[in-house]
């Protein structure tokens, strides 16, 4: 087996990689939004962190994650932080 080029990147902070603040492969509940880019626009700002693996170039995992106030589930509390959408493509594994 040879050798794998794996990275994670954090894409809120990345504009080269700012496509993937975008897409998730499971919905989102965000009923109160009517655009993704709605949805970025105040969570961003409050906290909102998507990562993404790359395994040799291939965008392979992610994980999004924010604080109760900049998630778009309706969950709520002090110093809690909800993961909005998290996968890793069976290949990767």
């Amino acid at each position: 087996m040879g050798h794998l080029e794996v990275r994670v990147v954090d894409v809120v902070r990345s504009p080269e990689h700012e496509r993937y603040l975008y897409r998730c492969l499971a919905p989102h509940p965000f009923r109160r939004f009517r655009k993704r880019t709605q949805y970025l626009e105040l969570a961003v700002p409050r906290g909102l962190r998507k990562e993404v693996l790359f395994m040799d170039g291939d965008a392979v995992g992610q994980i999004e994650y924010a604080p109760a106030e900049a998630s778009g589930y309706p969950i709520y509390g002090d110093d809690v932080w909800v993961m909005n959408c998290i996968w890793v493509l069976r290949r990767a594994k």
